[in-house]
């Protein structure tokens, strides 16, 4: 690759107790981006035991073991270097090329760039219902950029001084502070784009419980983040429409993703237990937020 105008580039993942990161690095050192431009800053969020940094290449380690994920990314980038910040997840594979694709889109001026997740199944012809449902439905990352400019950070390059501009990620929301933060930049006046050729794969989530776990992140995040901007101190009850059968899942099921019979029966029952478990956390939350302060 020929670059014009060198540009130096910081990957920074958050990772915690996640075995999956040594095969994120070996794929980082795959990139058709110059090496001798790229700084690996792994934020260890509380580790046990923590990451150990090695002695040689172009990998660091940086320490926040307070707050989760976002405390650990502003961390990493108050530690790097470089003029372009690209964030990936420790159970993310990127493409050879993802980097030198996203710095392609930052020279042609983007602000912010938010590439193309594609998300995996263990056996995409017989995968599990949530499995099914996240090959669809998961990290929708064209349609976060065209409904307000937003990207999540499994897949997500920047520039520093948009960084620095919108500033650093609000470590208090407990999910979808990526969303918030590069919302805010757009709002700003920033150029957010989608970039199908800059990708990393992303396996899906392989049970009930895991979607679960998401969906109460995902929805309690929400609320957080409308509190904290002024918003009701009570988390609002699920609409009517929530609670309604998902029928649209049965054309959706179409989807070229689902590739079999089964992965087509799987993703409609995945799609139902997401309908009915959202609107189950919605309920939770909405009780929780209701109940008399203890003293």
């Amino acid at each position: 690759m020929t670059i014009e105008h060198p540009t130096r580039v910081s990957v920074i993942i958050p990772v915690r107790d996640d075995s999956r990161l040594s095969t994120c690095l070996a794929a980082i050192q795959q990139q058709t981006y110059p090496s001798e431009l790229v700084e690996v800053l792994i934020a260890d969020n509380g580790s046990n035991p923590p990451v150990v940094e090695p002695a040689e290449g172009n990998v660091r380690c940086v320490w926040e073991p307070s707050g989760g994920s976002y405390a650990a990314r502003n961390a990493a980038v108050l530690a790097s270097s470089s003029e372009v910040l690209a964030f990936t997840d420790a159970d993310c594979l990127p493409t050879a090329t993802w980097l030198e694709e996203a710095v392609k889109a930052i020279a042609a001026g983007a602000d912010v760039v938010a590439g193309h997740v594609s998300v995996y199944a263990r056996d995409c012809r017989r995968p599990h219902p949530v499995e099914a449902y996240e090959l669809v439905r998961a990290f929708p990352q064209e349609t976060y950029v065209s409904r307000g400019g937003a990207s999540v950070t499994a897949n997500m390059c920047t520039t520093r001084a948009a960084f620095d501009a919108a500033g650093p990620f609000r470590p208090e929301l407990y999910s979808g502070a990526d969303i918030e933060w590069s919302q805010r930049a757009t709002a700003l006046g920033m150029r957010t784009v989608y970039c199908p050729t800059s990708v990393v794969h992303h396996p899906a989530r392989e049970s009930y419980a895991a979607l679960s776990k998401k969906l109460e992140r995902v929805i309690t995040g929400r609320f957080e983040r409308d509190k904290l901007d002024g918003g009701p101190e009570v988390a609002p009850w699920p609409a009517p429409r929530a609670l309604a059968p998902p029928i649209g899942a049965f054309g959706r099921a179409r989807a070229p993703e689902l590739v079999t019979p089964t992965a087509r029966v799987a993703y409609v029952m995945g799609e139902f237990f997401n309908r009915y478990a959202a609107a189950w956390h919605m309920t939770r939350l909405a009780l929780r937020t209701r109940r008399p302060a203890r003293h």
